[in-house]
């Protein structure tokens, strides 16, 4: 399962942003998930705590939004395209050999615990 390896991953990068900014725990990260990147997103949930475990993203939760498909049809300019058809425009069948988005896997927010202050 790939996944896990890609949960490391982005315990990882999250750890240096974190870092970077000067914060000493994350409660929530978002991540953008191309519906055709080959992550299967529930694997990617399902592999995330054992990833951010002893981490300062131990419990944090993580959301994951599905960015779907868009090709660059000949004919129809972009269009969202259907898995199921492959890069193919669902309008007019003919082939989108550039796919403008749905191959992304990008950690896109993450949600930083105040710190905490003393007086």
């Amino acid at each position: 399962m790939h996944e896990a390896s890609i949960a490391l991953s982005l315990t990882d990068v999250a750890c240096d942003v974190l870092r970077e900014n000067g914060g000493t725990r994350v409660t929530a990260l978002t991540v953008r998930v191309g519906e055709w990147s080959s992550v299967v997103p529930e694997a990617l949930r399902a592999a995330f705590p054992a990833a951010a475990a002893g981490t300062p993203l131990a419990s944090a939760r993580l959301n994951i939004i599905t960015v779907l498909g868009v090709g660059e049809c000949p004919e129809h300019g972009p269009v969202t395209l259907e898995l199921s058809k492959g890069l193919r425009c669902p309008i007019c069948d003919l082939p989108t050999p550039k796919l403008l988005e749905g191959d992304e896997l990008e950690l896109d927010e993450l949600e930083i615990a105040p710190s905490a202050r003393t007086s």
